[in-house]
């Protein structure tokens, strides 16, 4: 049950990141048809897309672990066998969660820091710094507790 409700999320995850992967290509096409054709575009809708693929990105990033999905230099963790290459994939996986917990740390700081200072990019409407830097510690805390699930699996 635990395991099905686990990858149940981490599909879920990856459909959320999709989704908003195509939503960031509709809009820069919609962006591309509205200079070409009507010779208009606004500042926000060029960084919008890159906003939501970054957001996209930091957030399938852990479930990507599950998957082993990231771009690993795994020569010595194949070649390695028994309690080494255990040894070895425990140090891999702490120095996740190590990392994890610490970029999770410094976006929550980033985004309270941000948050009280009300930091804007100055678009043709503002937009609070907070809510597009929001992706750092969200994703990162996503990939720490993924860390930890396969910590203990």
């Amino acid at each position: 049950m635990g395991k099905n409700l686990i990858d149940k999320a981490y599909t879920g995850v990856e459909k959320f990141c999709a989704f908003l992967l195509i939503v960031a290509v509709l809009i820069s096409l919609g962006e591309i048809i509205g200079r070409v054709f009507f010779h208009m575009t606004y500042d926000f809708v060029i960084d919008l897309p890159v906003w939501i693929t970054v957001w996209a990105m930091l957030l399938i990033s852990g479930p990507l672990i599950a998957e082993n999905g990231h771009v690993a230099i795994d020569l010595v963790v194949t070649r390695l066998q028994g309690r080494a290459k255990l040894l070895l994939e425990l140090f891999n996986i702490s120095a996740t969660i190590i990392y994890g917990t610490a970029v999770s740390f410094g976006g929550i700081v980033l985004i309270r820091m941000l948050y009280q200072r009300q930091a804007v990019f100055p678009k043709y409407f503002p937009i609070p710094k907070w809510i597009v830097e929001l992706c750092i510690p969200l994703g990162m805390i996503i990939f720490t507790l993924v860390g930890i699930i396969e910590f203990y699996t």
